[in-house]
């Protein structure tokens, strides 16, 4: 008969996988929403005097920023009335099997590529079914853009951003076949950038279906396409309508 598996085993396993940080360290400057202010850091406190307040023997900052923020988890309100908040999402919903689709071939030959339910289809031909309660993470390349806020946006001389992003079909293909509890993607809009001036139907379609996303994804290009769990974890702001967040892989080194 064989011993249960305990609480000390599952750590002594975890300790041996490799673990991949997704997250982009944010600061004043990094790229954002044209439309949402830089963040604003003050020193308030500090170990010596002369430095933001008299000397303290701490060291305390205030911190001043929208909530979508650097790397950051999007929650249902954050486009849809009614939809639940920061606060509303369970931490069962934290730790969830990842997916990567890796589409970089077909953003190097359109910048302003939609995946499509053809991308899903052939990833799963190769590497199976996408599971239920999944968190399947965009892969596009953008991210080595970062922190260069102007090749990040990828704007043409009419300042039309020019990035790739989800097309609806593949949203609806993910969210009603797959029954998938999350997304997420290294640009910073869940559409192709040219799309997001007309409404942005992925984003609001995603978010409308009660699934929450991170945007703004590192590290990637570390975590193999299937067999990796996905950590996400953010503070708990009472109908918190986004918030910088702090995700991170564990991949079994087996």
């Amino acid at each position: 008969m064989t011993e249960p598996v305990s609480l000390d085993d599952v750590l002594t396993r975890l300790r041996s996988c490799v673990w991949v940080d997704l997250t982009h360290a944010f600061g004043p400057g990094i790229p954002h929403y044209p439309a949402f202010p830089d963040e604003e850091r003050e020193t308030l406190f500090h170990f010596d005097e002369g430095v933001g307040s008299v000397g303290t023997g701490f060291l305390a900052h205030r911190f001043s920023h929208i909530g979508q923020w650097g790397t950051h988890v999007d929650p249902p309100a954050h486009f849809a009335r009614g939809g639940r908040f920061l606060d509303d999402v369970p931490v069962q919903e934290m730790i969830l099997p990842l997916v990567v689709l890796d589409v970089r071939r077909q953003v190097a030959a359109d910048a302003d590529y939609a995946v499509t339910v053809s991308d899903l289809e052939a990833h799963e031909a190769e590497h199976g079914t996408i599971p239920a309660g999944a968190f399947v993470a965009l892969h596009t390349g953008w991210a080595h853009r970062w922190p260069d806020g102007t090749a990040m946006a990828n704007r043409d001389v009419e300042g039309v951003a020019h990035t790739p992003g989800w097309g609806v079909p593949a949203l609806t293909f993910l969210v009603e076949q797959r029954d998938v509890t999350a997304i997420g993607h290294e640009t910073a809009d869940t559409d192709p950038g040219a799309l997001v001036s007309s409404g942005c139907p992925a984003e609001t379609y995603v978010l409308g279906a009660d699934t929450w996303q991170i945007e703004m994804l590192t590290g990637l290009d570390q975590v193999p396409p299937t067999g990796a769990l996905i950590v996400a974890t953010w503070p708990k702001p009472r109908e918190g309508s986004g918030f910088p967040a702090r995700a991170f892989a564990i991949i079994d080194r087996a």
